[in-house]
């Protein structure tokens, strides 16, 4: 804003007088006028003006404000309000100017914009010859040639990555489904590790609480899950209702909206209609209007000039718009051809525009795609750094133990040395030793000259003796073999009559007998003290089991037991555990039956146990069914089973029953039995003895019912029939069986005895009284084997004979050689004394070898130092080498890392470059769309070119109807008025029913489309309410799942508490099971990760495939791209020389309007700076004004009174002229203030006027003869 400030300097001599001071203020600065200095500020020499309104006492003019009356406080506040509106106009108008400058540089710059179009054009318009036509039309072939050739290429290509994808994406489902199988199996592989340790716990006694707590909370979880399944259904059939009322909701809201939009369209067309005919109605109510005024003229004999020249201005007119009409419909013809150029290349662009996108979309998710992997790559760069900070670790800890492990071995490696020196000392000592015994050698050597010719002699002799011994040997050999036979004989004999059978002491019987008598606890638990303490470590005692590992196997095996004095029956023929022999089963029978009646006969003095041939058949049949129930051996003994013995004359009234323990391996060791599902007689012999035992020193828990029925309760009476036999289920549960048998008719009877008279109940059974019950021979009856001893004892007397003949021959030929070898004995005898003297070798060798064990004692501990320090350094060089493949994958994943980057950088290039290429595509669109179609503006001039001839017409008629008129009679003229008015009627009655119409078609229409919007709004809120179905079924299916796992939770851990309970062996066969279990899900999982690796590399080269064949495509396209572009361009070029005279036309057409708004726009600037300026103006006077009048009110509060000295001398201070003479003379007895207003700023004089009452009329005419003095006045203007 440009300021102005004046000052005035006043030359004057002083004048000794009391002389009202007269205040001049600027706006700019405020200074204190001393009483010998004087200010003026003036603004104009004309007079008094300003727009704004002066308040009462000021004058203003030209930014200057004058004080004539003491303000009030009210006057003070109406000049701030006009100062402040000014304020406001000033900047208003300062913004309104900044925008018309803003529209100008707009303008300008379109101008300059236009002007290039319009040389662009002038030049497009020079090149626009036939052979450049020409030419571009060929190129534009060849490009559309070479786009059809790229598309059938990007078709194949495509093609080809759509199998690719198909065929990576079917792998992909592999993969997922091979996941699927490993996460199933990973928690197969948990359930397995869970039960093992559910085993050892229970085998271990702990965890026992554990497993009950376990147990009770998976039934807690149970019921839990049936209630969320419950709870699951019920949403379930809640959402499929809420989503069926939302579907019937949205179904009808539908077909509401159908309807609607075709009542909306249907009431469109109407309001459409109604409005055509609304303007056409109120068209016709103007020319009737016109018509009538025209006829209503005619009648009255007036306007007769203005109808001829109406005439006349209406031919030409309808000549004018004929001649326009035919130009408007070649323009038409000529915008139609441009159109559809135009047209055409826009469809073109936007194919191109179609495939960029696309590209731009490809390029972004492949720039999404590499976002992810460079941020999988820092990822795993991360990772590679810690793993390299562990291995440098773990490297720092092991050479931390070098220096330690080093000192150990030196000091190995120092005794090694010492020893070493101890083996040298030997060395020599013994080579001295070899030296003396040479010597004696030498002597020996004649002596064994003589001796060897002595021993030719003797080797004669030797022959016979050696045939003789031949023979000797051969008849020793056969009388052996006879003695062996007679031995084996005695010794199977004495094996038999040698079998270990437990014989149970005193104590043990009282006890047992004690307890049958009272079976009270403390009975039972004595009984079983005496038992412990007879049978721990005694001779009836195994011990412990001495195991091995077996590499073959994998797994430990008991190889034999610590007590080996224990004598079983030997028989090491093989038994087919899934169908013994009634041999086999009857020899166990045979065995049981010698050990329980042994100790029958022990307890009662007599024994009552019997294998008969229906015992081994029942006891049989009876296994056999326990094999196939297949049922584990806690579920204890079958009444099933046992009812199948398949006999009609036995039935089962007892059965003891043990665990293949030793068999089975205890359930933790290695079964061969249970593999091969095959054992020896021996194995079940050693079954047989174990059950046995185990029913007298483990059945304490049973209340000794095995021991009771195996021994008896009292003195056996009547003969019993056993049967034992082995059962062996599929899933590998063995067992041992024996079950006593009675009569199938066995039953009581009532008698009297006749001795005593009583009667009493006696068991009467058919099959024992009448003997249909047969003892089968026992295997353990020495008899026939002493028959066989008999024979062997003969065999044995020949071969002693033999024996006999053959010793005398080999005792002959003995003496003979006795005779040859004297001789040789005396040589040798010599040669023996001197070969007696000690060798000095062997007491140095002895001594070596000492040393050299020493030495290698000392070798050993240096190996073993050296092997630790070896095998740290192989531990530190292993380390080295991870933080060495550490550091190597630390440089691949920052290889990885880079290269991510630089795929992310590659990847925002090609996004770059595609939306680049999108834009500018997109700008050739936008282009061609901005060149508005000439078609519909040609054929709207057509149109109103037409419709103005058609009105030309219409009006030449009229006028020339009313020119006839003119020379028509009264009649004639009055019934065209008439005519006119009726028409006039008409026009008004439909224009009004036209009107009418209108709104109620505009009100019909409104009504249906506010009921579309409600209905639209009703569906949009419908579909914006997701259907609940699909989670409500996702949720049922989870708490189902869920519900099964809570189950099998329960039925494991219910599992595990029944185990509690088993015994030692059932316990470890169960550890042993689920170990197996755990073993099988192992392998099978790892066999999954196998498979599942190889998938992956085999979904690394398809997805290599997809990204090599999508390379190929997309440089397919691209090219196309390129070519479309290029396409693009090339027909625009066409349409521009083509239509070059029209393109020049209207570049010239936009320059003339751009450079037209550019001097419309440069005037609305000079507008509003004169606007400005005047507004400025105001502001000035309004400042000032408001200044003054706030001064003087101010100080006339602070200065209530100013007397004046007549004796001091004062500068006077003149005001302008033209100022003084526009100050009121009434204002001559006021003190009078003067302001002078600047643009920026604004200044006062603080040494304001007295208003005391001493003033008069020669203050004021001294101030005026001050005009006659010289006064000078200096402006200044400052920006």
């Amino acid at each position: 804003m440009k300021k102005k400030t004046i000052k005035a300097t006043v030359s004057a001599v002083s004048i000794a007088t009391a002389f009202a001071g007269i205040s001049v203020v600027q706006a700019d600065e405020v200074t204190a006028t001393q009483p010998n200095e004087s200010t003026l500020s003036t603004g104009s020499t004309t007079s008094s003006s300003t727009n704004i309104k002066q308040v009462d006492g000021v004058f203003v003019h030209n930014g200057v404000a004058t004080v004539t009356k003491t303000p009030t406080s009210e006057v003070v506040e109406e000049a701030r309000t006009i100062k402040e509106e000014t304020d406001q106009s000033v900047s208003n108008q300062e913004s309104a100017l900044e925008d018309a400058k803003t529209s100008e540089a707009v303008a300008g710059s379109k101008v300059s914009k236009e002007s290039v179009n319009l040389k662009n054009a002038e030049a497009n318009k020079e090149s626009a010859t036939p052979e450049k036509i020409e030419k571009t039309k060929n190129e534009i072939s060849e490009v559309k040639a070479d786009i059809e050739k790229k598309e059938t290429s990007q078709k194949d290509a495509t093609d080809k990555v759509l199998e690719a994808e198909k065929k990576r994406n079917q792998q992909s489902e592999v993969i997922k489904k091979d996941q699927d199988k490993i996460s199933e199996q990973e928690k197969k592989v948990s359930t397995a590790e869970e039960a093992v340790e559910t085993a050892q716990k229970n085998l271990d006694g702990t965890g026992a609480s554990e497993i009950i707590a376990e147990r009770d909370k998976a039934k807690s979880d149970v019921a839990e899950k049936e209630s969320a399944e419950e709870s699951a259904k019920k949403a379930l059939e809640n959402a499929i209702s809420e989503d069926k009322n939302k579907a019937e909701e949205l179904s009808k809201a539908s077909a509401d909206e159908k309807t609607q939009l075709s009542a909306s369209q249907v009431s469109a067309k109407q309001l459409a209609d109604a409005k055509k005919v609304a303007e056409e109605a109120a068209s016709a109510l103007v020319k009737a209007q016109k018509e009538k005024e025209t006829a209503q003229k005619v009648l009255d004999g007036t306007g007769v000039e203005e109808i001829v020249a109406e005439r006349d201005a209406a031919k030409i007119n309808l000549d004018a718009k004929t001649a326009t009409e035919n130009t408007a419909k070649q323009e038409l013809d000529r915008a139609k051809e441009a159109d559809d150029k135009k047209a055409t290349a826009l469809k073109n662009a936007k194919s191109v525009e179609t495939d960029q996108i696309k590209k731009s979309q490809e390029t972004a998710k492949n720039l999404s795609s590499a976002e992810e992997k460079q941020k999988q790559a820092q990822e795993n760069l991360k990772k590679a750094q810690e793993n390299k900070v562990s291995a440098q670790s773990n490297l720092d800890a092991s050479e931390s133990q070098l220096a330690q492990t080093i000192a150990n071995r030196d000091s190995k490696a120092n005794d090694l040395a010492n020893k070493q020196n101890s083996k040298i000392r030997a060395e020599e000592e013994l080579k001295t030793a070899k030296q003396n015994d040479a010597k004696k050698a030498s002597e020996i050597s004649a002596l064994t000259t003589k001796k060897n010719q002595e021993e030719a002699k003797v080797n004669e002799t030797s022959n016979e003796l050696a045939s003789a011994t031949s023979v000797a040997q051969e008849a020793k050999e056969n009388k052996e073999k006879a003695d062996q036979a007679v031995e084996m004989l005695n010794q199977q004999i004495a094996a038999i009559k040698n079998l270990t059978i437990p014989q149970l002491p005193q104590d043990v019987i009282d006890a047992y007998k004690a307890y049958l008598a009272d079976d009270s606890d403390a009975n039972k638990n004595a009984l079983n003290d005496v038992i412990q303490k007879w049978f721990k470590d005694s001779k009836y005692d195994f011990g412990t089991a001495l195991t091995e590992y077996s590499p073959e196997h994998q797994n430990i095996f008991i190889k034999e037991w610590s007590n080996k004095d224990i004598v079983l029956p030997i028989d090491d023929s093989v038994v087919d555990l899934d169908n013994l022999t009634d041999k086999q089963i009857e020899a166990l029978s045979q065995y049981y039956a010698l050990l329980a009646n042994n100790l029958q006969d022990q307890v009662w003095g007599s024994h009552h146990y019997i294998v008969t041939e229906e015992s081994v058949q029942g006891v049989k049949n009876i296994a056999k069914a326990y094999a196939e129930e297949n049922k584990p051996y806690s579920t204890s003994h079958s009444d099933t089973a046992l009812a199948k013995d398949g006999l009609d004359s036995i039935v089962w009234t007892g059965e003891n029953m043990s665990y293949d323990n030793t068999l089975l391996g205890y359930g933790a060791y290695y079964s061969e039995a249970k593999e091969t599902r095959k054992a020896t007689m021996s194995q079940l012999y050693r079954e047989v003895y174990d059950a046995v035992i185990s029913f007298m020193t483990n059945d304490v828990h049973a209340y000794f019912g095995h021991m009771k029925l195996m021994i008896g309760q009292k003195a056996p009476t009547n003969i019993r029939a056993i049967g034992a036999a082995n059962s062996f289920t599929p899933s590998g549960v063995g067992r041992m069986h024996f079950i006593e048998f009675k009569g199938q008719d066995a039953h009581l009877e009532y008698v009297k005895d006749e001795q005593t008279g009583e009667y009493h109940f006696v068991t009467v059974d058919d099959y024992y009284d009448k003997g249909i019950a047969k003892p089968l021979a026992t295997p353990f009856d020495t008899s026939k084997m002493e028959d066989e001893l008999t024979a062997a004892k003969a065999k044995q007397t020949t071969a002693n004979t033999a024996n006999d003949s053959a010793q005398n021959r080999l005792k002959k030929a003995k003496s003979e050689n006795d005779k040859s070898t004297k001789a040789l004995k005396e040589t040798t005898a010599k040669l023996d004394a001197l070969k007696a003297t000690p060798d000095q070798t062997p007491a140095a060798t002895t001594k070596l070898e000492i040393a050299t064990q020493n030495y290698n004692e000392a070798q050993t501990q240096f190996n073993k130092a050296q092997d630790a320090l070896d095998q740290l350094n192989a531990d530190i060089q292993s380390k080295r080498q991870a933080l060495a493949n550490a550091k190597d994958n630390l440089d691949q994943a920052t290889t990885a890392e880079v290269k991510a980057k630089s795929d992310l950088e590659k990847a925002k290039l090609e996004n770059q470059n595609a939306n680049q290429n999108l834009k500018q595509t997109q700008k050739l669109v936008a282009e061609l769309m901005s060149v508005p179609d000439q078609t519909p503006s040609a054929q709207k001039k057509y149109d109103n070119a037409k419709q103005l001839k058609e009105d030309a017409e219409t009006r030449y008629i009229k006028a020339q109807t009313a020119l006839d008129n003119l020379n028509a009679d009264l009649q004639v003229k009055q019934k065209a008025l008439e005519t006119a008015k009726e028409q006039l009627e008409k026009a008004t009655a439909t224009d009004k029913t036209a009107r009418n119409n209108l709104d109620e078609a505009t009100k019909i229409h409104e009504k249906h489309l506010a009921a579309l919007n409600a209905t639209r709004q009703t569906i949009a809120r419908l579909n914006s309410i997701s259907d609940k179905t699909p989670l409500a079924k996702k949720n049922l299916d989870e708490a189902s799942r869920q519900l099964i796992a809570a189950k099998t939770r329960y039925a494991k851990a219910q599992t595990a508490v029944e185990n509690l309970n088993a015994d030692i062996q059932t316990k470890q066969k169960v550890l042993a099971d689920a170990r197996a279990e755990l073993d099988k899900e192992l392998k099978v999982l790892s066999d999954m990760k196998a498979v599942k690796a190889t998938d992956e590399a085999e979904l690394r080269n398809r997805q290599n495939k997809v990204e090599e064949l999508k390379d190929k495509e997309s440089q397919i396209k691209n090219e196309i791209s390129k070519l479309k572009t290029n396409l693009v361009a090339l027909e625009t070029l066409l349409d521009h020389l083509e239509n070059a005279d029209a393109y020049l036309k209207k570049a010239k057409e936009a320059y003339e309007n751009a450079v037209e708004e550019h001097r419309l726009a440069l005037e609305n600037v000079a507008r509003e700076e004169a606007k400005l300026k005047i507004f400025l103006q105001d502001q000035l006077d309004a400042t000032a004004q408001y200044e003054a009048v706030r001064e003087a009110y101010l100080n006339t509060r602070t200065r209530q009174s100013e007397v004046f000295n007549d004796k001091v001398d004062h500068k006077m201070i003149s005001l302008n002229p033209a100022l003084e003479k526009s100050i009121p003379e009434s204002t001559s007895n006021e003190r009078v203030y003067s302001y002078a207003g600047n643009q920026a700023k604004y200044a006062a004089n603080r040494a304001l006027p007295n208003t005391s009452s001493i003033e008069n009329w020669l203050v004021f005419a001294m101030g005026i003869v001050l005009c006659s003095f010289g006064i000078s006045v200096s402006r200044k203007h400052r920006d």
